[in-house]
């Protein structure tokens, strides 16, 4: 797979992510990570706007991990 097919998929998730919730959302967010991943590791450089989307949903995350917490 060409980084460019790697960067075709990731985008083709952006908004299969904003449309999901949950657990789905987590899991397309894992799968957007590795392709970014991918991407770095072949020697490609990913667009800015897709690092800054992956670095929200992570910041999402976080925020729901402690939202779970017991006071």
């Amino acid at each position: 797979m060409t980084i460019e097919d790697l960067l075709a998929k990731a985008e083709a998730l952006l908004p299969e992510i904003e449309a999901a919730e949950g657990d789905e959302r987590y899991n397309l967010h894992q799968d957007l990570h590795r392709l970014l991943e991918n991407i770095r590791m072949r020697g490609g450089k990913v667009p800015a706007h897709l690092r800054t989307r992956d670095l929200e949903l992570v910041d999402e995350e976080v925020e729901d991990a402690f939202d779970n917490m017991p006071i």
